[in-house]
């Protein structure tokens, strides 16, 4: 999701960044712009990370993951900003529902009005922690995450109560931050896919 003032700054970066690594990008916006194949402005995706998370995921089965928040929704719901990915099924459910009453839409907030109708649904939240515990999509910046985003008042929306907290529970195969800038956008993208300590990942070939 994007907007006109953003198309060449904010959805610019996310073009030029992780969208080129995708199969298929589309830009959602209130105006039509032929530079776009018209994802979150300001969220950054590590591709690669996501398909390797969704890899032994069922797409039959009615579920859908992200970064899980706990208020509003009984089951929680998950953050709009870090992200979320929906399978098949559960996207099947939310286009084909029957009924409309289902999902009435009593909130501005997507995120939470999303994880209301898909609890309506009975699509399920799937865990997004690693095999180790820790954190893949992330609602906020890595510099946030790195530095305990429990300071930030952020514990009364953490489903695991902040026991997630600071670079240690960053997991090796993150697949999102959000509230990035176009800036950020292309560092993330330098340190991630550029960068490499000479003589650790590669050797020089001349």
């Amino acid at each position: 999701m994007t907007s006109p003032q953003n198309l060449d700054t904010k959805a610019k970066a996310v073009k030029e960044t992780w969208a080129s690594r995708a199969v298929n990008v589309l830009f959602m916006s209130s105006q039509a712009n032929s530079s776009f194949p018209a994802v979150d402005d300001d969220t950054y995706v590590i591709v690669e990370n996501l398909l390797h998370f969704l890899s032994d995921k069922n797409q039959s089965e009615p579920v859908y993951f992200g970064q899980t928040f706990k208020p509003f929704v009984k089951q929680g719901y998950n953050s709009g900003g870090a992200g979320y990915v929906l399978s098949k099924e559960a996207l099947r459910r939310l286009c084909e529902r029957d009924d409309a009453e289902k999902c009435i839409k009593t909130n501005t907030d997507e995120d939470v009005e999303m994880g209301r109708c898909l609890e309506s649904l009975d699509v399920r939240i799937g865990e997004s922690l690693d095999q180790f515990g820790k954190t893949r999509f992330h609602g906020f910046p890595l510099q946030t995450v790195m530095d305990s985003h429990c300071d930030t008042g952020y514990e009364s929306y953490d489903y695991y109560n902040c026991s997630n907290k600071g670079w240690q529970w960053l997991s090796d195969y993150a697949v999102t931050f959000h509230y990035i800038s176009p800036i950020n956008m292309f560092q993330l993208d330098y340190f991630i896919y550029r960068l490499r300590p000479f003589g650790v990942f590669n050797r020089l070939v001349v």
